[in-house]
């Protein structure tokens, strides 16, 4: 009898096991036999699925933005607590340092292409939206991009390998710094 496969799942499947090889190996530098290689597929079943390395890529990144664009609305949905959302974050902080990678990646290596170059802005704004909808009182709709600006930051800090500075740290050095702009943007008026 022969093996029946589900192919949306096996297709998931690809995309997810993709993204540590487009990090360690760079999007414009791996190729699809490459890929095929590390993913323990023939070129031919990965073709199947995806028709060129750009499409695997585009459709890899719409699916892990959109998987945690969902946990983060889920996530607003349940709570309204700071600490659950530095949780989730720093729980996937490899997970998203890997996204962040990438985009630069896509941003320096692929510039000629607009396809890819809108891939990244369109991630980046699905994450300030799920964000926006987490931060939504009195930020005056730019809660997530705040956020998101911290948060990429803090991130790169912490990817140097030697830092060992919490979230905890990160957001209360926030506080600090949001404190000291309000309390110096009153004596502006």
């Amino acid at each position: 009898m022969p093996k029946i496969v589900d192919h949306n799942l096996y297709r998931i499947e690809l995309l997810s096991k993709s993204l540590p090889i487009f990090v360690s190996k760079g999007v414009a530098s791996v190729s699809m036999r490459e890929l095929s290689k590390e993913l323990g597929v023939s070129t031919g079943t990965l073709y199947h699925y995806f028709p060129t390395k750009e499409a695997l890529f585009s459709s890899m990144v719409k699916h892990l933005v959109t998987l945690d664009a969902e946990a983060i609305h889920k996530l607003s949905e349940d709570t309204t607590s700071i600490i659950d959302i530095m949780n989730f974050i720093s729980g996937k902080e490899m997970h998203f340092l890997n996204l962040i990678l990438l985009a630069i990646d896509v941003k320096r290596h692929l510039s000629d292409s607009r396809e890819l170059q809108k891939l990244v802005d369109d991630s980046f704004l699905a994450y300030e939206t799920a964000l926006n909808r987490f931060f939504q009182k009195e930020t005056n709709g730019n809660g997530g991009k705040a956020f998101l600006a911290f948060f990429v930051g803090a991130l790169f800090l912490k990817s140097k390998g030697d830092e060992d500075t919490s979230w905890i740290e990160f957001f209360e050095g926030l506080g600090y710094l949001g404190n000291l702009f309000s309390d110096q943007a009153k004596n502006i008026d």
